[in-house]
């Protein structure tokens, strides 16, 4: 019996992306061939199943070794030696996540960094048959708490304790990057070299396609700017206000305060107009203003932006394009919450950075199987929480016998169509590969 029968979706979705095996590539194993049980292919595809299906602890995997279902999902029902489980134990996936940049005695598989943090990007190029006229590439950083005394520890003043600042890229519900940060440091500065990353790794397959970067005000930084616009990338960033800009929109202000007071309702104006710092930005650019009023309070904020004024009006700019990027705060508690990706618990940054990318990956993994599988069901705009909640955790029973393997499902299953058709969908997928 198992607890996780829709661990063969995942199977199937794994083996149409190559994820694993793509992800695998990435590593450089120096181990004995003649000691070695466990393929770096095979400790991959169970680590990423294990956090899709809510197992965020490796000492999950000393039990999950032994069930069957996750043993016919990486191709194991068995070990190759003598009092060998099918698949491999906490100690065992503990030595791959724990790697250094150089062989030793105990960790003997090295994980190339660099190719693991163009593997998102490539994965999610190869989703596409055709190049899209325009992207939106949406950057934000948030807090990973911090309980011990790992490597990189710094308190944050902003979120009031010990914490990383992992810095996520998504186009979409695409993750283009997930990197790993101190807090001391200011992720509008460092956003600047994984933007430029991926920005190029797209453009050497989409040469024409026009990209818009879009994050608060935390990435409005000149630096940021003028790259983007020395290499015709488009921002819209949010920008903090100070006493000049609130100057600036004085009377905007004014009147939209009147109005208010008139209707006693919120009311909101916008405004663009041309600007530059004092000594931070090296040009003019474009900023927009929204000055609203709400229950005698004032609300305004700024957005700077390369797009011109013919482009879009002031309000359809901040309403519409930017305060999209709220959505993108749903796809980070998916990561967090849902696949575990605070989970950075080991001493060295490197090791909790490789444990970022295994979350990550398995986030790849369901929004891929959600895509392929669930559109035009009831689970097609689900989280992965509850597609894994309602699709994925079924109890299963496993019947091996010399011919073939049943897996036997409930009937009362309430998902039993979703899942059918799913299963269906991927199949014709996997014979058309």
């Amino acid at each position: 019996m198992s607890s996780d029968g829709g661990v063969i979706l995942v199977k199937q979705a794994d083996d149409i992306l190559g994820l694993s095996r793509r992800f695998a590539a990435c590593f450089r194993d120096k181990r004995h061939p003649g000691f070695v049980e466990y393929r770096v292919e095979d400790l991959v595809r169970q680590r990423i199943m294990g956090l899709a299906l809510g197992y965020e602890d490796l000492n999950d995997h000393d039990a999950l070794r032994h069930d069957l279902i996750f043993g016919l999902a990486s191709g194991r029902l068995s070990g190759g030696r003598a009092n060998c489980a099918a698949l491999a134990g906490k100690s065992t996936l503990n030595r791959l996540e724990r790697s250094g940049q150089q062989a030793d005695r105990y960790c003997r598989i090295i994980a190339d960094h660099e190719a693991l943090a163009t593997l998102f990007v490539t994965l999610f190029l190869d989703q596409h048959e055709h190049a899209p006229a325009r992207i939106v590439l949406d950057v934000d950083a948030t807090d990973d708490r911090i309980h011990g005394h790992q490597e990189g520890r710094a308190f944050h003043g902003y979120y009031g304790h010990n914490c990383y600042l992992p810095l996520y890229v998504f186009c979409g519900d695409h993750l283009l990057s997930a990197t790993l940060r101190t807090a001391d440091r200011d992720p509008g500065k460092e956003a600047l070299a994984d933007i430029r990353r991926i920005v190029e790794q797209i453009r050497s397959r989409w040469p024409r396609v026009r990209i818009l970067v879009r994050g608060d005000s935390g990435f409005a930084r000149d630096s940021l700017m003028t790259w983007c616009e020395d290499n015709h990338v488009d921002f819209l960033f949010g920008l903090a206000g100070n006493t000049r800009l609130y100057d600036r929109i004085a009377s905007l202000s004014a009147e939209v305060r009147d109005e208010a007071a008139t209707t006693g309702r919120a009311a909101r104006g916008f405004a663009s107009f041309d600007w530059i710092t004092k000594d931070s930005w090296t040009r003019r650019r474009r900023v927009v203003a929204k000055a609203e009023w709400r229950h005698g309070n004032r609300y305004h904020r700024f957005i700077v932006t390369t797009l011109p004024q013919g482009m879009s009006d002031p309000r359809h700019l901040y309403e519409q394009i930017y305060c999209a990027r709220g959505d993108m705060e749903n796809r980070i508690k998916e990561c967090q919450m849902d696949l575990f990706s605070d989970r950075t618990s080991s001493h060295t940054i490197r090791a909790n950075q490789l444990r970022l990318w295994f979350s990550a990956a398995a986030y790849v993994l369901l929004t891929a199987l959600q895509r392929l599988a669930l559109g035009q069901t009831s689970l097609e705009t689900a989280t992965c929480g509850t597609i894994r909640a309602r699709l994925l955790k079924i109890a299963t029973r496993v019947t091996l016998s010399v011919r073939r393997i049943v897996l036997s499902m409930p009937d009362m299953f309430p998902c039993q169509h979703e899942f059918a058709l799913a299963h269906a969908r991927l199949r014709r997928l996997r014979q058309a590969i």
